[in-house]
């Protein structure tokens, strides 16, 4: 069977692995993976296309589907996954070279494209996303909230600040601090 070929709707980005595979899970095969939230309008086109391709290989037998909806929102979550890293591409089409690829967050607004890989595993049917293309139509960088922070009373650690060196253990009372690298 010849693969076939999905791209998904502009969704917003749910626990992206992106920029590094998701370890927590699986150390062994890790993977590169997000899930797409969008309107249930907006996921219909992919829906109806796993759907028939799924029901051509398995029949109408149940099967397993990389897509949820939520009944409270009615909003739809894709998975999309793979073992590499995809390539990435910008709002505009062209192609970002590995070294500019930017750190990608939850809320950003990503599409995905790979190809459907249908599947009997003991018994049990189903249909997984594999994806080999991102394209970035905005991004939420990769980073938490620190503005309910500020400076800690009693620490010692400050960062690597340009040219200078981190310290993260004080030097004992009356011992001077030195550093032989």
């Amino acid at each position: 069977m010849a693969k076939i070929k999905y791209q998904t709707a502009l969704g917003r980005a749910k626990f992206p692995h992106l920029n590094t595979p998701d370890t927590a899970f699986d150390t062994v095969t890790p993977k590169f993976k997000v899930e797409l939230i969008m309107s249930a309008a907006d996921a219909e086109p992919l829906i109806k296309l796993i759907k028939s391709s799924c029901e051509a290989v398995h029949g109408k037998a149940d099967y397993r589907m990389p897509v949820t909806k939520d009944e409270e929102t009615g909003e739809v979550s894709i998975k999309v996954q793979s073992q590499y890293q995809p390539t990435f591409i910008d709002s505009t089409g062209a192609v970002i070279e590995p070294e500019n690829i930017p750190r990608i967050g939850g809320g950003s607004e990503l599409r995905a494209g790979g190809t459907l890989n249908i599947y009997t595993v003991s018994g049990t049917k189903g249909v997984a996303l594999m994806l080999n293309t991102i394209q970035i139509g905005s991004i939420v960088a990769a980073a938490q909230d620190t503005s309910d922070f500020g400076a800690l009373e009693g620490g010692n650690y400050v960062a690597h600040v340009s040219g200078a060196i981190a310290s993260s253990v004080a030097p004992a009372v009356g011992v001077e601090a030195t550093h032989d690298f």
